[in-house]
């Protein structure tokens, strides 16, 4: 891969094995990781790396539901990153609510979606890329 550029995908995890399990999928399809367990973290994490191909925030870190503040940060930093959402909230929760937060975003379910992570950050990166909508949208409002 010389002369070649990889990926880098931030993490934004509190749980170290998930953490890990995370960094283990992303790394063996190519990326390079950065990690943080909380809000300050990514934040910091993210002024020292530069450009960030994709974060993977979980929404529930430690005992704060930050996951959103976190993923509102980070798109002042860079407008229309992709985000992997990781949640173990029903997709009906409050806590899990994701209007508002731009996009593209996808949303995964733990514990059991993590086979499908590479691929959905895979489908982000590419729609931030061509700028094409994510098909079924719940509030097409949501992404505006």
């Amino acid at each position: 891969m010389m002369g070649q550029t990889r990926p880098l995908a931030l993490i934004v995890e509190d749980e170290a094995l998930l953490t890990l399990l995370t960094d283990g999928l992303l790394a063996a399809a190519g990326f390079d990781t950065i990690f943080a367990a909380d809000e300050t973290e990514a934040m910091a994490q993210t002024a020292a790396a530069g450009r960030i191909a994709v974060a993977v925030v979980n929404l529930h870190l430690g005992s704060d539901v930050a996951g959103q503040r976190v993923i509102r940060a980070l798109r002042q930093h860079t407008p229309n990153l992709p985000v992997v959402v990781i949640t173990g909230f029903d997709t009906d929760a409050p806590q899990a609510d994701l209007r508002g937060l731009g996009w593209p975003t996808v949303r995964l379910q733990k514990p059991g979606d993590y086979d499908v992570l590479v691929p959905a950050a895979l489908k982000v990166m590419e729609q931030a890329r061509t700028g094409d909508a994510p098909e079924g949208w719940r509030r097409h409002t949501d992404y505006v």
